[in-house]
This record gives C-alpha cells, sequence and structure tokens, in this order.
C-alpha cells in the first residue's frame, strides 16, 4: 500500500476526492509509492495559492498531478471548457493543473531535489462520469492528450492508471526533440525526499512526539464520533453495549457516567480490573462532580470499613467473602451505597456470579437498581478470566439483573488501526466482528511475527523495542504475556541481575519508572497501547492455558488487540494460534514432556483477583 499523507481524506473532501483516497489506499503492491492528498500550494508562480486533489509520487514511473472533478455535464469545445455545477464551470482544469506543476516543479529545483528528468504528468479524474459518456470531438487537439483524463471505472484500477498516464508521458516526451525523461532517476529515495519536502513547509518535523500527539488528537475525534449513540438513547435509563475490541465502549460508559453527575446524580464508574479503574479515571478526567470512580475491589472494601485485603488472600475472598461482607455492610449503612447511577465496564468479568451482582443491586439508592440509571458495556469474546466451563452469557446477566435494559450493539472499530485488526483476524483464523472502520484505510498498522529460537528470546525483544523506540515514545509500547511477574519472561529477567548488554538494555528501558510498561495480558486487559509486543507465546504457554480450560485463542485475541498500530509477536517454533482447546497442544505436551507452569487448575480457571492486579 502507498503511504498516503494525510492517512485519512480532509474534512472538506467533496465526494469525487473522497472516492479517490479510497482507490489509492486500497493499492497492493506499491509500498514504496508515495500519495499526498488535498495539498495547498502556497508558494504558487501563477497566482496567490493553488490546490492540487492528489500528488503520487511513483518511484521507477515519475510524478503524476492530478485534478478530481465532479460535474453533471463536461463540454469542451472551441479550447473552452465547461463543467456544469462546478464553482467555476469555465475554468480549465488542465491550466490549473500546470500552473500547480510550474510551482511545484520551480520549488522543488530551488531545494535541488529536481534534476530536471523526471517526470512530471497531469490527469484530470471525472470520478463521476463514465468513459462510456466521453464524445471526443477533437482528438487532434493540441491542448491536451485523451490519455489525461480518466473516469469513474479507472477508480477501481488506480495503479493502472497512474502507470499509464506516466508511461504515455514519457513515450511521447521522451521522444521529443530537446527533451530529457528519465522516470528511473525517481528512486524510491528520491521520492521519498521529494514528498517530505513538499510536506515540511506545512507540518512540523516527524518525531515520535508529533507522531503521538497526531493520533491522540485523531484518536479521541474518533470516540466523539461513537457519543452519537448516546444521544439516540438518553431517554433509555438501562443500557448495555455490546461489542468487540476496539469499538470503543469504555469511552461510552465513561461518558454516560459523567452526564448522569452532571445531571445531579450521584454515580459509580466502575470495572473489575486495577489497571481499567485507573484508564477510566484518566477518560473522566478531573472533576468536582459527585462520582467515584474504583475497581470493585475498592469499592467493597471501603464499604466494609476496611483499607485492604489480607495477605495471600484467594479466589474465594474476592468472589465470596468480600462480596458476602460488603452486603452486610450496605443493609446497616445504605449510605455508603447510594449511587443513582451505576456504570461498569467490562461486565464481562462479573457477569454471572451471583454475590457480585447483588452487590451491585445494593450499592443502588434505597437498593432499587431497577430505579437507577444502569450502563453496562461489555464483550463474551473476552472473558479471559474465567475457564470456558465457568463462562457467563454478560447479555444474559444483564438482563437478570435489569430486565428492561435495551441492548446496544456497538460494532465501529475506532481504536485498531484496520490493517492491523485484519491482520490480526487473519492470523488466528477467527472472523472479525466489527461492521466496519471510524479509522481510515490509510492509517498505518502492522503485525509482525517473529519466530524466536530457545534462548535467544531476550536479545530478540532487545531489537523489536529498540526499532518501535524510532516511531514511539516509550510510554507508548507496552510487553505483555500470558503470565504474570514470577513466570514472565521479563519478571524473571528483573528478579535477577542482569548478565549481558542486552539484559542491562532491558533493565534500563523496562518498568513504569524506565518507560516501556510489561504486564500480564490478563491485568492489562481493556486498556490499550500504541504498540505492544506479546512474549512467551510458546507450546508450553498454550499448555499452561488448555491445563486451566482457558481459551488460547482468546488469550491472544485479547493481547493481540491490546494494540492500536503495531503488534509484534515473538513466538516459539510450533506456537499454536487457533481453537480454543487444540489438539495440537496436548499432542506437542506429550512429544516434547512439557511441564506446566503453576499446576493444575482448580474451579474457575484462576484466581480472577491476581489476574486483574490484585
Amino acid at each position: 500500500m502507498p503511504r498516503m499523507h494525510p492517512t485519512r481524506p480532509h474534512s472538506d473532501a467533496n465526494r469525487s476526492e473522497r472516492k479517490l483516497f479510497t482507490a489509492f489506499e486500497s493499492i497492493q503492491d506499491r509500498d514504496d509509492w508515495v500519495v499526498l492528498t488535498g495539498l495547498t500550494v502556497g508558494q504558487h508562480v501563477a497566482g496567490l495559492s493553488g490546490e492540487v486533489d492528489a500528488i503520487v509520487i511513483a518511484p521507477g514511473k515519475g510524478i503524476l498531478l492530478i485534478e478530481v472533478k465532479t460535474a453533471e455535464h463536461v463540454e469542451y469545445r472551441d479550447g473552452q471548457w465547461f463543467l456544469a455545477k462546478n464553482p467555476n464551470p469555465t475554468k480549465s482544469p488542465l491550466v490549473q493543473l500546470d500552473g500547480a506543476r510550474r510551482s511545484i516543479r520551480y520549488f522543488l529545483k530551488n531545494r535541488e531535489l529536481l534534476s530536471g528528468d523526471e517526470p512530471i504528468a497531469r490527469l484530470v479524474w471525472f470520478a463521476n462520469l463514465g468513459r462510456w459518456q466521453f464524445d471526443n470531438g477533437s482528438p487532434q487537439d493540441l491542448t491536451f492528450f485523451e490519455w489525461e483524463l480518466a473516469w469513474g471505472e479507472d477508480l477501481a484500477k488506480p495503479a493502472e492508471t497512474v502507470e499509464r498516464v506516466l508511461g504515455e508521458y514519457v513515450s511521447w516526451y521522451g521522444a521529443t526533440e530537446g527533451l530529457e525523461i528519465e522516470p528511473k532517476s525517481l528512486t524510491a529515495a528520491h521520492a521519498s525526499e521529494i514528498a517530505d519536502a513538499l510536506l515540511s513547509s506545512f507540518t512540523a518535523t516527524t518525531t515520535p512526539g508529533s507522531l503521538r500527539a497526531a493520533r491522540l488528537i485523531d484518536e479521541r475525534a474518533l470516540l466523539e464520533q461513537q457519543e452519537i449513540a448516546l444521544e439516540l438513547l438518553e431517554t433509555n435509563p438501562h443500557l448495555y453495549f455490546d461489542g468487540p475490541a476496539g469499538c470503543g465502549k469504555s469511552w461510552l460508559v465513561v461518558i454516560a457516567a459523567r452526564r448522569a453527575a452532571r445531571a445531579g446524580h450521584r454515580t459509580l464508574l466502575t470495572c473489575w480490573n486495577l489497571l481499567m479503574a485507573d484508564e477510566l479515571r484518566d477518560l473522566l478526567g478531573s472533576t468536582s462532580l459527585d462520582i467515584e470512580v474504583a475497581d470493585l475491589n475498592s469499592i467493597m472494601l471501603r464499604v466494609c470499613g476496611l483499607d485492604k485485603n489480607p495477605e495471600g488472600a484467594d479466589d474465594t475472598w474476592y468472589r465470596e467473602e468480600l462480596p458476602t461482607r460488603a452486603l452486610v455492610a450496605l443493609a446497616q449503612h445504605p449510605e455508603r451505597g447510594a449511587f443513582a447511577a451505576i456504570c461498569v465496564d467490562e461486565f464481562q468479568d462479573i457477569a454471572g456470579v451471583p454475590v457480585i451482582m447483588e452487590v451491585l443491586k445494593a450499592l443502588a439508592a434505597d437498593a432499587d437498581i431497577h430505579r437507577a440509571q444502569v450502563v453496562l458495556a461489555g464483550d463474551a469474546g473476552q472473558q479471559i478470566m474465567r475457564s470456558t466451563d465457568d463462562r457467563a452469557e454478560p447479555l444474559v446477566a444483564a438482563r437478570e439483573l435489569v430486565p428492561d435494559l435495551v441492548h446496544v450493539r456497538v460494532r465501529r472499530n475506532c481504536r485498531v488501526a484496520p490493517r492491523l485488526l485484519r491482520a490480526i483476524s487473519s492470523q488466528l483464523g477467527r472472523p472479525l466482528d466489527h461492521s466496519g472502520d471510524r479509522m481510515s484505510e490509510g492509517t498505518f498498522g502492522r503485525l509482525d511475527s517473529v519466530t524466536v529460537a530457545e534462548g535467544r528470546e531476550l536479545p530478540a525483544l532487545v531489537t523489536v523495542l529498540k526499532g518501535l523506540l524510532e516511531q514511539h515514545q516509550a510510554d507508548e509500547i507496552v510487553v505483555l504475556s500470558p503470565f504474570g511477574a514470577q513466570s514472565s519472561l521479563v519478571g524473571r529477567l528483573l528478579a535477577r541481575e542482569p548478565e549481558t548488554k542486552e539484559e542491562r538494555w532491558l533493565h534500563e528501558h523496562l518498568g513504569e519508572e524506565s518507560g516501556i510498561a510489561w504486564h500480564s495480558i490478563f491485568k492489562f486487559k481493556g486498556l490499550d497501547a500504541a504498540a505492544v509486543v506479546l512474549t512467551d507465546l510458546s507450546p508450553e504457554s498454550a499448555a499452561w492455558a488448555d491445563d486451566r480450560g482457558l481459551s488460547w485463542n482468546d488469550l491472544l485475541y485479547v493481547g493481540m488487540t491490546r494494540a492500536q498500530y503495531r503488534c509484534t509477536l515473538l513466538r516459539a517454533v510450533d506456537t499454536p494460534w487457533r481453537g480454543e482447546r487444540e489438539p495440537q497442544v496436548s499432542a506437542l505436551r506429550a512429544r516434547q514432556g512439557i511441564r506446566v507452569l503453576g499446576g493444575p487448575a482448580s474451579g474457575a480457571a484462576a484466581a480472577m483477583s491476581k489476574m486483574a492486579g490484585r
């Protein structure tokens, strides 16, 4: 796919310009091409300013300037153009391109970026008209060639159209006396220099910091577009947002909580995961509204008047004993709850746990959750904290909690680069559950799978992280593992003194204080990072998950979809990818004598508390 600048159509782009943008971002096998769209020519030699709808820089072929036109009717007669329903119907689009071409040539020559023999052709693209509608009454007209026009059906073959026009240009002008035309002089490196020069007058120098700032602006804009769902449903007090990873469910829950608090309601915004609670707090931002943001464990401790969980607390404490104590405390001190609005993210983590459902009811004002505003969000495919035998259907559990809730399907991806999402789907053999993407198809996204020999895991991790640091700031990168601190590659490394230069580098760069965070997939569930590296992917890991009844495919899916733009898999040979309990796992265990870390599973998967970072 070409390098697209910008990565999405301009906000004021018309329908034809958007069609052309979509056509170019669908091009395959032209990774060295650069496509600039909506470029303003401020240093214009034939006027105060101008604009080129698209510039395609194709190494080994040439440079093509494109003017896109939408016209109900086009007529060219006696050297005069008429484009019906255009702001300036008699203005020649080819003359417009000539002015832009002279300006760009002059600009690049002054910067010694043109040798003079690079082909620079022009093309007028009538995106809404078909070639069959074109009747050329002057095929020998002196002012232009018929091959300088493109039509609606050419949008289906944009690469071929560009190459055809540049080929015709080189064929004609290459044979013209006194002209030297050499497309091979336009190398890939030369093309990048030209693109950078044309853009440098309009954008700041690209650094990891500036890239991040631009990404954050785009991401927030995409999330805010999701808020229309709340506006359409504001008369419904009980909502359940259901959707796959990357659809902005957490953002909707946060906005719903903020709106409830602004309406004067005492509001609870909660989830099960510790880190996710921090994320909800960050999304909400500082506020003086009456809204409590905390994980459910912290809320139950507060209700019970406890400062912390007991040392060595197990799953029974978190899922049975503490909730039971909380119910007793709320019966005696209802003011410790009394929430008029309850908003729960990652609802699938607690769905179907009866005593916790009772705690949610008791937290409502007058212990009547039916009179409270309730907003829940969940995804049945991300129940990685439970064995497959212990899973609940989140929507069913939500309706048992509040029978009259409105089920809202959220299916538009607005967090993960579309190309990365498709690559994850292909890698895992997992059909996408998304209806479309709010992110542009041109958004950079990549999945890398690196096979690592036994004993070379740490050097491979260093190589990957150094590469990512060239494009991202350290706090945009996270290293994830199926295992926690004691068993993961990074955890075991940081628990001992470094012995090699690679290990010393990792000691310096890994950790919250050092910049690059590392967590278990369970602990990081619900969160995201610009770049994610998954480690400890091996037959041993798959066997570990299988022995606990966990879905290995779901675990990988959750880990991989934490990434927004880059995901790198560091995997051992024979690592399985697909299926919940693949026969391949058991076969590998038997063949290789794999020892499963942590012993056999008991009850539901492993302790929810440990998985959630207690």
